[in-house]
């Protein structure tokens, strides 16, 4: 269905292309993919190694525009009406006291995520049900249909209600109505949540290329191969602009509107959005589709980068007609993104200190990361960090100025049940890299790149025999313990 073209085929410059590519390094977002596609005509795919066009990436809340098309193809079947009260469906989920306006609370206004709140946050909380806790607040809220606020524990109840209604898990029964005629999705999976339900606001795990099917699915506002598979009446609604979706007087890329759990961007066009910069945009108006992957979680600013220049260097120069080819400027695109691979920290490329610290222990403390020692011992590439916390002795390899791709050390982490700690030994994927910031302090930086992503900063500044420890993580509900200081001193 989808081919290769050259960018010039499709009405652009291949010299754009290659300067929107140019632009995200320079930036240095951590990308993971990238593909541009005009109708089905893709003029731009790219990924940066060790990510390819097999890897199984985590989509976050992406996995929420999926839900929303599964409560359309409900509603096509007459299984449920948008004005129905959410709560009507779960009543085996309220113990005894439910606030009126969560009672009065629409599934229209879980999908315009116009709710009454989002709730208690699941991952520390002892009961894993999360419905159960939704439902079960113990005092009065705002009442629903009034503002925007984001309400992913909303989403997972949604999702809860299309398992409950079709029978199915989200993934089986989108397979059954739409994946199956898409011909993609074949190597996808959703993680669970601990109470067996599909990871509904989440979860979804899927390849760019499947992202990219699904966004001309929705674009094509239902049809697939000539064929209707879902109400183009919904979709059209579901991809406007129905509730004001700005928080403050600073408008981001994101900031113009919100539709059924999908987002409105500039130029016309609808978004499908995912926690570190899963991405996937749609403009109608073009018959364009961008879709990226990457990990930017702890980043401020790294989608409005991504989204910017995606409008300013690509939108903005596309025309409406095929231009003549430049051979050369499109080899000069692909030799300038051949090379591409995952971020890692660059430095000095010399530090005296390298030599001081090389095998010298260092004690600590009591601290919040339960740090008790560590050690530096660095070889011709880069080195291991021997260290110990409340998890016993652990060692974590890197390499200086580039990446070092090993299993992160700490076991426990969950695994397809999110919000469980698994007992089978595994350990998540990870890419640690080291650089010499100055003269005194080394950063190590650890990106966990498996079905759960996160990051982890560690820095440590030396001066005569003491050493500062500082770590800054960027992940949820696992590296808890590397968000902190430590202060020691040299063991003599």
């Amino acid at each position: 269905m989808f081919k290769n073209v050259t960018p010039e085929s499709v009405g652009i410059k291949s010299k754009y292309v290659k300067e929107f590519i140019s632009k995200l390094e320079k930036r240095k977002i951590h990308m993971h993919s990238v593909i541009l596609c005009r109708s089905y005509d893709i003029f731009g795919e790219f990924y940066w190694a060790p990510f390819d066009k097999d890897f199984l990436h985590r989509m976050y809340s992406q996995t929420k525009s999926y839900v929303s098309v599964a409560i359309g193809l409900l509603l096509d079947e007459g299984k449920l009406s948008l004005d129905d009260k959410i709560a009507d469906y779960f009543p085996e989920k309220i113990d005894s006291f439910i606030p009126d306006s969560l009672k009065n609370q629409t599934v229209k206004n879980m999908l315009m995520m116009s709710t009454v709140g989002f709730g208690q946050f699941w991952f520390r909380n002892t009961d894993k049900d999360r419905c159960h806790i939704y439902f079960n607040r113990q005092c009065e809220t705002r009442y629903p249909g009034t503002i925007w606020e984001y309400d992913s524990q909303g989403s997972q109840v949604l999702c809860c209600l299309v398992e409950k209604l079709s029978g199915k898990t989200l993934f089986d029964y989108l397979t059954e109505k739409v994946f199956s005629h898409l011909g993609t999705f074949k190597t996808a999976t959703i993680l669970k949540t601990p109470t067996g339900e599909s990871w509904g606001d989440s979860a979804l795990l899927c390849t760019s290329r499947d992202m990219l099917s699904f966004g001309r699915f929705v674009m094509n506002y239902g049809v697939w191969n000539g064929k209707r598979i879902l109400s183009e009446e919904y979709l059209k609604i579901a991809t406007s602009n129905l509730i004001d979706n700005q928080e403050t007087a600073f408008k981001d890329v994101l900031g113009h509107g919100y539709g059924y759990q999908i987002w409105r961007t500039e130029k016309n066009g609808f978004a499908f959005v995912g926690m570190g910069d899963q991405l996937t945009i749609c403009l109608p108006d073009y018959d364009l589709i961008f879709v990226c992957t990457a990990d930017n979680q702890g980043s401020g600013f790294s989608r409005e980068i991504i989204l910017s220049y995606f409008f300013d260097i690509i939108v903005d120069n596309l025309e409406n007609a095929p231009l003549s080819e430049d051979k050369a400027s499109y080899n000069d695109m692909i030799e300038a993104t051949s090379n591409l691979s995952l971020f890692s920290l660059k430095g000095q490329e010399f530090s005296p200190w390298q030599e001081k610290i090389d095998g010298v222990k260092y004690t600590f403390t009591q601290n919040e990361l339960g740090l008790k020692d560590l050690t530096f011992k660095f070889d011709s590439n880069g080195g291991t960090l021997y260290y110990t916390n409340e998890n016993g002795e652990l060692e974590l390899k890197f390499k200086l100025n580039a990446n070092y791709f090993d299993k992160f050390p700490e076991l426990g982490y969950s695994g397809d049940v999110g919000g469980v700690s698994t007992t089978d030994g595994s350990k998540y994927d990870c890419a640690t890299s080291g650089a010499w910031l100055c003269d005194n302090k080394i950063m190590l930086f650890s990106q966990i790149i498996d079905r759960y992503f996160g990051n982890v900063s560690m820095c440590f500044g030396f001066n005569k025999d003491k050493i500062t420890v500082t770590f800054y993580k960027t992940a949820e509900d696992f590296l808890l313990n590397y968000n902190g200081q430590a202060f020691g001193e040299r063991s003599f």
